[in-house]
């Protein structure tokens, strides 16, 4: 669909634009366009395990489920708001997790079929690929602190069994007796053999702090009456930890052995260094082709703080939070956190992310990403993530209904005002894309938009002007037209 007259208008809004940005560019370019000046940058992802869906869990369940996940991403978020580096905030989260009978890791570990737990963990440093690993100990509550004296007092990177048992002994790590393990059973929890629902258990933490260093640590029981002596990906760097400051920090939780046989973790962060891919765009390309239906999910925070949690198992417990003030755990995602179709039917559809066509314009295809994301964030009731793509700027321009705001805290205060909840916000469709670069820096993207909720369907066009900035495109002018039916 195509406006001659509208093309024109925004062409001519361009020109003006580009003088208005000019100096505010060179600022801008100095500081992440997603957090307010003089403000420190960092995020945090966590998760409690991949798996069957919440709908089949008790009440109490849930809710232990979720005061578990808040209670070890506010540990988290505490940690790095106070400048504490990502590494500490790591160990810190997946303690608590470690410590809570309702997760797969730590004292919720579920048994081998001896009878008898055996507990894995890794832990990495993106700022210096440091990195310890232990599996198949025994006797200690928390093996992510025993993975980071691995890092830090030897020189190597995994221990394991009664080798990595006897270390522990040696550097005074708490012990605890078998019956530890034991002593939290009870009917629904994740460690009770006698489910019905399939839970790929395994605990996490990706993290970014305020000096820029990213770290990933992992932690697990395995799978339920595995043979003695199995290890799955948990400990093995690479496969279900890794963390670089170049690209990202991963943490699985899965089918261990094809996390191994992928080399998951490590390969997210390859798509991102060699073939310069978004952190969502390897993260998808590795859920969707990669690993089959049904192996598990993974939690990434890229360079630039940007978080992605996806799962293709019906349900994954997991959460994130960031110095914008972000702060939310889920039991799934929806479309298992992936991004929508690119085709004509955009956001509608679910389809695997493929190669880049020949020809194809990689500028085009991160923006159709970046405004899959958006309207995957509208529809979760989020204005302040669908906000995101906006320039983080008062030279933000802002046009609907004849009224012009500008400035990012104006027009998100007018987004809120418009749209105070989520029976408000409904649910909203982007589709029929145009795009038109207009320089090396620049993209103009026309489209349609409906809304669907119960007060009164709403729709037209939009049309956007992206400018390509250090940490990736961001919309710098926002021009809405609502068409009756």
């Amino acid at each position: 669909m195509h406006l001659p007259i509208l093309r024109y208008v925004v062409v001519c809004i361009v020109g003006t634009l580009y003088g208005a940005m000019g100096h505010a560019m060179n600022t801008l370019d100095a500081q992440s366009p997603d957090t307010p000046s003089g403000k420190p940058r960092w995020s945090i992802a966590i998760h409690g395990g991949a798996g069957g869906a919440s709908d089949k869990w008790t009440d109490e369940r849930r809710q232990a489920r979720r005061e578990g996940l808040e209670k070890a991403l506010q540990i988290g978020r505490d940690l790095l708001a106070n400048g504490r580096p990502s590494l500490e905030a790591v160990e810190a989260v997946i303690r608590s997790l470690e410590d809570n009978a309702r997760f797969n890791a730590g004292r919720g570990a579920v048994l081998t079929n001896a009878g008898r737990a055996e507990l894995d963990a890794s832990i990495m440093d993106g700022a210096t690929a440091k990195c310890g690993a232990v599996a198949g100990v025994t006797a200690v509550q928390n093996p992510i602190s025993l993975a980071r004296m691995v890092m830090t007092d030897t020189p190597h990177v995994l221990l394991a069994g009664p080798g990595a048992d006897a270390f522990a002994v040696a550097q005074n790590v708490p012990q605890v007796p078998p019956d530890y393990f034991l002593s939290y059973r009870f009917p629904g929890a994740d460690n009770d053999d006698d489910r019905d629902d399939f839970h790929l258990g395994t605990v996490g933490c990706a993290a970014l702090d305020t000096m820029g260093n990213l770290a990933a640590g992992t932690s697990t029981g395995g799978t339920s009456k595995k043979l003695p002596g199995r290890i799955g990906d948990s400990p093995i760097v690479g496969a279900g930890t890794f963390a670089d400051n170049q690209t990202c920090a991963v943490s699985g939780t899965g089918i261990g052995e094809e996390f191994i046989r992928h080399a998951v973790a490590y390969d997210i962060a390859a798509q991102m260094r060699y073939a310069g891919k978004s952190l969502e765009a390897a993260v998808t390309h590795v859920m969707t082709q990669r690993l089959k239906a049904n192996d598990g999910g993974v939690i990434g925070v890229a360079r630039d703080g940007t978080v992605v949690m996806q799962h293709n198992t019906p349900g994954m417990s997991c959460g994130m939070a960031d110095s914008s003030g972000r702060f939310a755990v889920f039991f799934a995602l929806e479309n298992g956190g992936r991004p929508f179709t690119s085709g004509p039917d955009r956001g509608t559809t679910d389809a695997p992310e493929t190669a880049l066509a020949a020809g194809e314009d990689p500028d085009i295809k991160e923006i159709t990403l970046l405004i899959q994301r958006q309207q995957r964030d509208w529809n979760a009731g989020n204005i302040d993530h669908f906000m995101d793509a906006y320039w983080r700027s008062e030279e933000l321009t802002f046009s609907s209904g004849g009224q012009v705001t500008r400035g990012w805290d104006a027009t998100i205060a007018r987004y809120k005002n418009r749209y105070p909840d989520a029976q408000t916000m409904g649910q909203v469709r982007f589709s029929e894309l145009e795009f038109l670069r207009l320089d090396g820096a620049a993209m103009q993207v026309q489209g349609v938009w409906q809304l669907s909720r119960e007060a009164e369907p709403i729709g037209g066009r939009f049309t956007l002007i992206f400018r390509k900035q250090q940490a990736g495109w961001r919309i710098v002018h926002d021009h809405t037209s609502v068409q009756a039916d």
